[in-house]
Parts: structure tokens; sequence; C-alpha cells
């Protein structure tokens, strides 16, 4: 079971689901601020991260823009907020999932069993994918553009390893969000849209005109160049 940080200044809600995920068999910290929850993070140990956006002292934006690019923490922001700009904004900002209040309990374990779900994959086999100067090694779980390594977020590498998979291939919507995210976000295509932006700022020459992740109409994503034409 997972070791989850809950970030949560509502005490009625954070008492809640603390009682609840630890009956599930999660190890629970909750904090009420966020400077507390800044403060638990530097502990480090956590493998879920849920974080309210309207805390006192300093707001959940600020956490998620302050998270170290590459890590192990999944994060599920749960908050009131519920517009779709917020939604993107949180995912913008490194947030792998977005729960609006309120939830139930079944949907908030759900969320976190389906980032459970994510972490634990069995690899697949162990190949090199490359496109233009980005290299992908599904065996090393590494990405390297131009020989550095590109340093990624769980959720964009799980994105970016189903591409190189069907290198030159094009893979759908609905599969990719369902493969990385689960069945039950095959829908999500704001997830999607904002995932491949992140990748591209990261992997592409000029975003603007990407080559390493293209767009294949409204049919999906293909990794790199079709086959036949993979010195394009």
């Amino acid at each position: 079971m997972s070791r989850i940080l809950l970030i949560e200044d509502d005490a009625a809600l954070r008492g809640s689901v603390a009682s609840m995920l630890t009956r599930n068999g999660h190890q629970l910290t909750a904090v009420a601020d966020g400077v507390a929850g800044m403060q638990a993070l530097l502990a480090d140990g956590f493998d879920v991260l849920l974080l309210d956006i309207g805390l006192p002292f300093v707001d959940g934006w600020r956490i998620l823009d302050s998270l170290p690019e590459r890590r192990s923490l999944w994060v599920i922001v749960i908050s009131a907020r519920g517009e779709e700009r917020d939604k993107v904004r949180a995912l913008d900002l490194g947030a792998d999932d977005y729960l609006a209040k309120p939830f139930g309990a079944d949907e908030l374990v759900a969320r976190i069993r389906a980032v459970e779900r994510r972490a634990q994959r069995a690899p697949g086999p162990a190949m090199v994918a490359t496109a233009g100067d980005v290299v992908v090694d599904l065996g090393a779980h590494t990405v390297l553009r131009g020989g550095a390594e590109v340093r990624l977020s769980p959720t964009e590498y799980g994105l970016l390893a189903e591409l190189a998979r069907h290198r030159g291939e094009v893979v759908d919507h609905r599969t990719l969000l369902s493969e990385v995210w689960g069945p039950s976000y095959s829908y999500q295509r704001n997830y999607l849209r904002t995932f491949i932006q992140r990748l591209r700022s990261k992997l592409e020459r000029d975003p603007r005109s990407p080559g390493v992740i293209v767009t294949a109409g409204s049919r999906g994503y293909r990794f790199g160049a079709p086959p036949g034409r993979e010195g394009e």
C-alpha cells in the first residue's frame, strides 16, 4: 500500500479521508496548511500526494510549482475548484490527476489505485526508440535529447513510453488515455492535450512544429516518422 501525504485545511474532510485511507491499509501523514506540507515533503518517502489548492500560508499552486520535475511522487489534486481552467492549470504545473470536491470515498480510493497500477505496471520489452535527437531507452527508463538526460514526471514518462513502444505508428487518443491513466479516463482529452504539450516543451526543438511527437490529424499521436521515413 502507498505512503500518502494529505495536505488539506478542512479538518472534517482531513479526518474522514485519513480514517478511510488508513482503513484501506495506506500509511498516511496529514497536515493542515501549506507550510507544514512543504516541510513534510522535504522528508520525502511519500508515494502519493493528495493536495488541496486553497491552503493557508502557502497555497497548492505554489506547492505544485515547487515540486522537482523528476520525482517518484504521484500528485492528485483534491479541490473545490471544479472549473476546467483550474484542472488544466494543475495538470500544467505537474499534477497527475485532479479530483473535484465533493467526492466519494470510493472515487478517491479508485484514483489512488489507478496511480498505484501505473507505478507498478510491468515493463514492456526492452527497446530503444529514437526520433530526431531524442532517444527513449525503455529498458533503462531513460530519455535523452541531444545526449543530455531529460527530466520527466512519472506520467510524462508513461505517456512517452507508450508512444515510443509503437514508434512510427499512430496511437489513438482513447488507447493512450486507457493505457496511461486507465480505462475510466478514455474520454479525458484535456489530460492528453496537456501532457502532450508538456512533453513537446521538453523534447521538441520547436514545439509549434513538432517532429518527435506528431499529431496525426484527429486520430491520435505518433512518435517519430512513419515506417520507411525514419530519416526525417
